[in-house]
């Protein structure tokens, strides 16, 4: 398929309407498209709150150009992994898919459908939470004791939250015949669970793990990405 770019002259637009204007063309990017982006300032603090909107969707590159910076925007999933959180954010987007799906069958009453997409959240879920828990909190905390507030205790805090949810849907799951209304009920609790759960670990979290993994050597990095690539992958 012949990309698609299209290109979005912000030279002349007020600072204060910058992001405004750039959200609505980036709103429409589709799959395969890039959007270049042209600014009379340095657009870096504007990139970052657009791709918060867009609940990290966004991948970019910004260079300096003559008259002023050039950003080149592509969807996320059209670029390959760029580090431990992007794989871990994207992990996210994979588990909000399947229970998404699953929810939608429920709705419809429809619990055999749902099924098997319950079954693979739970394998997903449990991997996912394993490579954090079990792989990367070890490897990236802070020195020191961590108070019960700070971004890593949390996550794990509620990871156990999590878990007591996807136990109920599990139990569900072995009944005979499915308990449609149930499953529901419990799938929509966990999703809401997750939402809350992930943009925590996305913009508390994963900021201080990437501050982490800068510190370490580049053979280190390479070696935990590998890592979290093979176990989320297993998943």
């Amino acid at each position: 398929m012949e990309q698609q770019t299209t290109t979005l002259d912000l030279r002349e637009e007020r600072s204060s309407h910058l992001q405004s204007a750039a959200f609505y063309t980036l709103k429409e990017m589709a799959r395969g498209q890039t959007v270049i982006l042209l600014t009379a300032d340095e657009p870096s603090l504007v990139m970052q709150s657009l791709n918060l909107q867009f609940r990290h969707n966004l991948a970019y590159e910004i260079a300096a150009v003559e008259g002023g910076w050039q950003v080149d925007v592509r969807r996320r999933e059209d670029v390959a992994v760029q580090d431990v959180p992007d794989a871990l954010t994207r992990d996210h987007k994979r588990l909000n898919a399947l229970l998404g799906s699953a929810i939608q069958y429920l709705n419809r009453g429809d619990a055999a459908g749902a099924a098997p997409l319950l079954h693979d959240l739970a394998a997903v879920l449990k991997r996912h939470i394993e490579v954090e828990d079990g792989l990367l909190a070890p490897l990236l905390a802070p020195a020191g004791e961590q108070p019960q507030d700070a971004p890593q205790a949390i996550m794990q805090r509620e990871h156990g939250e999590i878990l007591a949810q996807l136990l109920l849907i599990e139990e569900c799951l072995t009944q005979d015949p499915l308990p449609a209304g149930e499953l529901a009920a419990y799938s929509s609790i966990l999703s809401g669970t997750l939402a809350k759960h992930e943009y925590r670990e996305e913009n508390n979290l994963f900021p201080q793990w990437q501050r982490a993994l800068g510190r370490k050597t580049a053979e280190e990095q390479k070696e935990i990405m590998s890592r979290v690539e093979t176990l989320l992958g297993e998943g």
